[in-house]
């Protein structure tokens, strides 16, 4: 399987390092606008390929969408990140134009490719990508609900003293800060729900947590989160 992976910042290039580390594609294209950055993130992922023990081949590309054709799968995380104070919509000026042209461009080359959107405001790119390419819905893909799923389950273990991998608890609604809606209720801890563990006010307090996780990592970082977004296994790989 071939992966096409457009954005070499660091959302981009930690989902293609978890690809790669994960042997999900044998093939695998990172492609950036800017000269020579995918070409030499691609070349320092590859000199780890013996220490970590894959055989992806990790190939870089500046802007030259010919290199990306026959993708099986396209995860597309270019666009301008959030900075502190901003929220996701901000971004739309800037980032529709530039999921707009990278969805046709890709669609040229790979046809049959699932498409998987990270760039925000992820919501709304997911759509516009489908309308851009006019594929099936189901060929479109936005992975915002279960990167919100898993910070929810991050609060939740962190007010428990549990490990995540305990919980079941699903985010649905939107991937912003207004529009998500934690699932408290239907959580679980081993089976048990986890309103049973924690009082009302701190329940309060997790979903709130959670709703405006993205802004709380903005606001410590200086830009968006990167490591829990390019995730391939934990948010969009099981959904293929």
């Amino acid at each position: 399987m071939k992966i096409t992976v457009v954005g070499a910042g660091a959302v981009g290039a930690t989902c293609a390092d978890n690809i790669a580390r994960k042997e999900l594609a044998s093939e695998l294209v990172l492609l950036d606008i800017k000269e020579g950055l995918a070409e030499g993130k691609a070349q320092d992922m590859m000199q780890t390929a013996t220490l970590l023990g894959f055989d992806t081949k990790i190939t870089g590309s500046t802007n030259d969408y010919a290199k990306t054709a026959g993708s099986s799968v396209v995860v597309i995380t270019s666009g301008i990140p959030r900075k502190p104070g901003m929220t996701r919509e901000d971004l739309i000026g800037t980032n529709a134009g530039i999921v707009k042209t990278v969805s046709e461009n890709i669609l040229k080359h790979s046809p049959d490719a699932i498409i998987i959107v990270i760039s925000n405001p992820m919501d709304t790119m997911t759509y516009l990508a489908l309308q851009a390419t006019g594929l099936p819905k189901n060929r479109i893909i936005g992975m915002g609900g279960t990167l919100d799923s898993s910070r929810f389950k991050y609060q939740l273990s962190q007010h428990l003293e549990c490990s995540p991998s305990d919980l079941n608890a699903v985010v649905i609604g939107g991937h912003g800060d207004t529009t998500m809606i934690p699932l408290i209720r239907h959580a679980t801890w081993n089976s048990a729900p986890v309103t049973d563990f924690i009082s009302a006010e701190k329940q309060d307090a997790i979903v709130k947590a959670t709703m405006v996780g993205g802004a709380t990592l903005t606001a410590l970082i200086g830009t968006s989160a990167w490591y829990a977004p390019g995730q391939p296994e934990q948010h969009w790989w099981k959904l293929l």
